[in-house]
């Protein structure tokens, strides 16, 4: 239990807040949210820093290496960083992590040995996962393996990812999506961005606001407004969640 006084506590928009980027196996797009989420957070002037947990390798360090440093979250000397950022220091902290495909019981065990979930339980610090679900079972599954190990001390937000999978019956009718929006959990969904304007995007290894904005001299008219009408409507959507995500 935690020992933390009410004075201790804090209201929502003063935590330090961690955002995590979650999902099963890969290709259900963890990365590309994370992307999205680094641009929205880049939009709206707040100040964050990026952890990549694939290592030097990963795909948010790629487009986003201003920001993003790699960690491992196995060891607590390269996870470090990441809580010591947030909780430390003056001021709003806020940090992404893509985790990439881990367990529920994994992320878990981090967060546990961390400090960051008796922190959550005491109110001094904001946790949100943002589960990126693909079409499989398996995806469900995983969720469901999450939500069962990290509780309901953390705000979860559920991502339909039409870039991936074209329809989410089996979550849409699952019992752990009943039990996750019976917490306050948020559903949004990301529209599919057309897949040569993402090979584009993907060879000129900027960020998508980067490419939208035409800050490559490298592709045209037409490919930079596919990318930024896609982003805008990513934007809407993440616009919905915002509390849970400053």
């Amino acid at each position: 239990m935690s020992t933390a006084t009410v004075t201790e506590k804090k209201t929502a928009n003063e935590k330090p807040r961690l955002i995590l980027t979650h999902g099963e196996k890969g290709g259900v797009g963890k990365t590309t949210v994370a992307r999205v989420i680094a641009d929205f957070l880049n939009s709206r002037d707040n100040t964050f820093r990026a952890f990549d947990a694939e290592g030097s390798t990963g795909q948010l360090l790629r487009f986003h290496p201003d920001v993003t440093a790699p960690v491992d979250v196995e060891n607590a000397n390269t996870i470090a960083p990441v809580l010591d950022y947030v909780m430390e220091g003056t001021g709003k902290r806020l940090a992404l992590v893509d985790l990439g495909a881990r367990s529920g019981e994994d992320v878990k065990g981090w967060l546990y040995r961390a400090g960051a979930l008796e922190e959550a339980e005491a109110a001094r610090l904001g946790i949100t996962v943002v589960y990126v679900l693909g079409g499989a079972v398996d995806s469900v599954g995983h969720l469901k393996e999450c939500f069962t190990a990290l509780g309901r001390d953390v705000n979860y937000v559920i991502v339909k990812n039409f870039g991936v999978a074209g329809k989410f019956d089996v979550y849409d009718n699952s019992k752990v999506r009943k039990d996750l929006l019976a917490i306050g959990a948020r559903e949004i969904n990301f529209p599919a961005l057309d897949g040569s304007v993402y090979q584009s995007v993907d060879r000129a290894s900027v960020a998508f606001a980067a490419f939208a904005d035409g800050q490559t001299g490298n592709f045209g008219f037409t490919e930079r407004r596919y990318c930024r009408t896609w982003l805008r409507e990513c934007f809407a959507a993440l616009e919905t969640v915002a509390s849970v995500l400053q």
